[in-house]
Formats: structure tokens, C-alpha cells, sequence
């Protein structure tokens, strides 16, 4: 994903965070829970990943790949091709590398080191959630985002493997990770 997508990515996310308040709503059903959980990683952990964006008018998919890194108090995103970048998301904002934390990005920033650290309350106040086999769905109930997104899409058995963000336009980027190069790799 490039800083630009991600960055799309989390101020979609932003809204959900900011503006979504659901006071009637039922928990998270049981086998939810339980499937966040396995899909859960022991902090700090740094997983490979490989990118495939799809946009609707392109004749070919979009391609990136590089290691995120997920710590308990902040996210690397390095993207190594096909261009070497790196984001650093931590609570008071993301900062592309060598730069000043982009302003106003510190609400998208939380809302991210809660989802990658499995938040279910935040999965819970901002999505609606259907488990399906190896795949959690989430649909955004907040309408602006349901403007853009249809739906994201979480895979995996013991861990997240996949994921891939529908956009309502056409547009797909699909995310694979690959956990194997990182035995107890730290947080950078």
C-alpha cells in the first residue's frame, strides 16, 4: 500500500472513529471474539506483505511489497517496491520518514494501532461484522464511509494472511502477509 492509499485508508477510518456512536447495539457474537483473537499476533511482531491494487480504467494491478512492523505503541509501514518508503504511526500521528507527523493525522493514527492490535470494541462500535469460514467481513455503518467502501475483508487461520479493501467505485487492493522471514523480529 503507498503512503497515499494508506493514508485514504485511515481518514476513512477516522470518520468511522470520530463521528460513529452506537448505543443500542448487541456485543460482538462469541465466534467473533474468539476468531480476533486467534487472528491476534504477540506484540511486537514484523510480518512480510505484498500489495495488488486494482483500479477500475488500469489495465494491469498496482504492485508494492515490504514489512510491517506492529508494536504496542507504534506501526512501520516500509514499503521496499517499488519505491523505498516508510510511515511511522504511533498515537500522535503518522510521519513519513525523516518528516514531521502529518497534522491532524493523530485520530487516524489511533484508530490504526487499534485495528492492527485487534480492538474489538473499535471493530464493534465502527463495523458491522460477518464471519464466514476464515474470513471476517466488516461493513462500515457509518453512511459517509459506506460512500467509499463496501466492505473489508480479514482472512486467515492463526493469523491474519489476507486482506482486501472493496471500494465502492471498483477499486480492490489486496494485501498478503507472509509471517515466515520474522522470527521474533522487533518493532524498528
Amino acid at each position: 500500500m503507498t503512503p497515499r492509499v494508506l493514508l485514504r485508508v485511515l481518514i476513512i477510518g477516522a470518520l468511522l472513529w470520530s463521528e460513529c456512536t452506537h448505543a443500542n447495539e448487541q456485543p460482538l457474537e462469541p465466534e467473533v471474539l474468539a476468531f480476533l483473537q486467534q487472528q491476534q499476533q504477540p506484540l511486537p511482531f514484523a510480518v512480510d506483505f505484498e500489495q495488488q491494487r486494482t483500479i477500475q480504467g488500469l489495465p494491469r494491478a498496482l504492485l508494492s511489497s515490504g514489512t510491517l512492523t506492529v508494536a504496542a505503541d507504534k506501526v512501520v509501514w516500509h514499503t521496499k517496491e517499488p519505491l523505498d518508503q516508510r510511515l511511522v504511526i504511533t498515537a500522535t500521528g503518522i510521519q513519513p520518514d525523516g518528516e514531521a507527523a502529518m497534522r491532524g493525522s493523530a485520530v487516524i493514527a489511533q484508530l490504526l494501532l487499534a485495528v492492527l492490535q485487534g480492538d474489538a470494541e473499535a471493530i464493534d462500535k465502527n463495523f458491522s461484522v460477518q464471519l464466514a469460514a476464515d474470513c471476517l467481513t466488516l461493513t462500515p455503518k457509518l453512511e459517509q464511509l459506506q460512500q467509499f467502501v463496501q466492505a473489508i475483508e480479514s482472512c486467515g487461520n492463526s493469523s491474519i494472511e489476507r486482506i482486501q479493501l472493496i471500494e465502492q467505485q471498483g477499486n480492490r487492493s489486496s494485501i498478503t502477509f507472509h509471517y515466515e522471514a520474522h522470527n521474533g523480529v522487533a518493532a524498528h
